[in-house]
């Protein structure tokens, strides 16, 4: 795996570990296993998904340090873990990374069966920036 590569996640609520396997280069199953050392269980447990600390101490423990920003109009630059919200296509919050090739979605498709990472120009429709993780 490279840095950026596309990752799908493996798990309904695992956008935001292969966001950090596609930013770390390493597989979704291994930053599976790292995000859920900080949460303390599964990405699919109560609560589910990953809070945002969590996200930022797995990147953290691998020497990534971030700053979380919740202005919509500060620039981004490669390798920002974003936090979407509102009445998009997802029915909950979601995660996309900021890639030279665009926003990597974990779960493009929407697919329960099989789930298919892309990436897309801009934020997926009815979606808002909610918050974003900056590497500095």
């Amino acid at each position: 795996m490279k840095q950026y590569d596309l990752v799908s996640q493996e798990d309904e609520w695992g956008c935001g570990a292969a966001c950090v396997a596609s930013l770390l280069g390493i597989t979704y199953q291994e930053a599976k296993k790292l995000v859920e050392n900080i949460k303390g269980r599964s990405v699919n447990a109560k609560p589910y998904g990953l809070e945002l600390h969590d996200i930022a101490l797995a990147l953290q423990a691998e020497g990534v340090k971030v700053i979380a920003d919740w202005d919509s109009k500060v620039p981004l630059s490669d390798g920002t873990i974003v936090c979407i919200g509102g009445k998009s296509r997802y029915k909950d919050e979601h995660y996309l990374l900021k890639t030279p090739s665009g926003w990597m979605d974990p779960w493009y498709n929407l697919d329960p069966e099989k789930k298919v990472a892309r990436y897309r120009k801009r934020y997926p429709r009815d979606s808002e920036f909610l918050v974003a993780l900056i590497p500095v």
